[in-house]
């Protein structure tokens, strides 16, 4: 495969949406889901990731096709604001956590900042970069992940596991959903495909399936650590990761510096497609205003006490609206360009 400047490979491409769905777990609270956190969120995580392959299908066609989906401006412009929109859900969630367990005395908004600035200067350098760090965060979660559930396996009981299903079917089925609706790399796709040099698909499924099976597993491991008690327990995985021991020494540290690291790379992937969209000239203008926006949006869902209660509607809606009725609705009622019209007269 031919070298070219701004571009990235199809691995990068898998790495980078790997780790960005992954993510969705580590910031898996008692607020993000409906019912009890039990052995039954595995049939949810099945649920919705038959929903996200299904939710895919419009955008991963016109990713194959080489169709734009960002087109016209104005319907960019609104791509733009929604992905700092799912940005700042991304960070404010880690900066809740952080607010909450590791450091009580600091304020969330102040480690939004602190990540928000250091996802400026990545989109300010460009997709290369951004591409080579995700490849390296690719690696890091994976062995922090297999360490967490290595080092901690003498704490898991397979009676843990039952009863199987403890919540209802309206649920169960709303948690799919969720899930579904939360692999919002489907819509990052519309805009990286086009910087990607070679296949785009099949990285993209191979992340989606990859991840949804390290999430599988998560499930299943900490429900057969935690068992009941995981009901109350308000971040499993981070949890998980204190009890999760080598030598004497709790593993959270590690657990919370991965996190830290995907944190950034999704914050920056997101931002990163709000600049494509934008589009704006002035190369310090198309970072910096995007992230004062981003940032803006990261305070007011503060302000709506928006982590400390159900998401599930400002997080599912507006996904089914940007990742499929619109892709769905370009696709067929978009213009043809001149450049496709000679084609087809060839």
């Amino acid at each position: 495969m031919e070298y070219k400047r701004k571009m990235i490979s199809p691995f990068a491409l898998f790495a980078m949406l790997f780790v960005s769905r992954v993510l969705v777990v580590f910031t898996l609270s008692n607020v993000t889901y409906r019912g009890d956190y039990a052995s039954d969120m595995l049939i949810s995580l099945a649920i919705g990731l038959a929903g996200a392959l299904v939710l895919s299908v419009p955008v991963a066609y016109a990713a194959k096709k080489k169709h734009r989906l960002t087109e016209p401006p104005w319907l960019s412009a609104l791509y733009g604001v929604y992905f700092l929109y799912l940005g700042a859900v991304s960070i404010g969630r880690f900066s809740f956590f952080a607010s909450m367990e590791l450091n009580t005395k600091s304020q969330a908004l102040f480690h939004a900042v602190l990540i928000i600035l250091a996802c400026t200067y990545a989109v300010w350098l460009g997709i290369e970069p951004i591409s080579r760090f995700g490849a390296f965060i690719f690696v890091v979660t994976l062995l922090g992940i297999i360490c967490i559930v290595a080092f901690g396996v003498e704490n898991f009981s397979i009676l843990n596991l039952f009863p199987f299903t403890q919540n209802s079917s309206n649920d169960i089925i709303s948690n799919g959903i969720n899930f579904a609706c939360q692999t919002v790399e489907i819509i990052m796709l519309a805009v990286l495909a086009p910087k990607v040099n070679g296949k785009v698909t099949k990285p993209f499924y191979s992340a989606i399936l990859l991840s949804f099976a390290v999430c599988g597993i998560l499930f299943f491991y900490s429900v057969g650590v935690f068992g009941d008690t995981a009901k109350v327990v308000s971040f499993p995985f981070y949890d998980l990761s204190q009890i999760s021991t080598l030598e004497n020494a709790r593993l959270d540290s590690v657990y919370t510096a991965f996190w830290i690291f995907a944190v950034f790379l999704k914050g920056a992937l997101f931002l990163y497609c709000a600049c494509e969209c934008f589009n704006i000239k002035k190369k310090g203008l198309r970072c910096v205003l995007p992230a004062i926006g981003m940032l803006a949006i990261v305070w007011l869902l503060s302000q709506l006490d928006f982590f400390l209660y159900n998401q599930m509607a400002a997080t599912v809606i507006p996904f089914l609206l940007f990742g499929f009725a619109v892709p769905i609705a370009n696709l067929l009622f978009r213009k043809k360009s001149k450049g496709e019209i000679l084609l087809e007269k060839l």
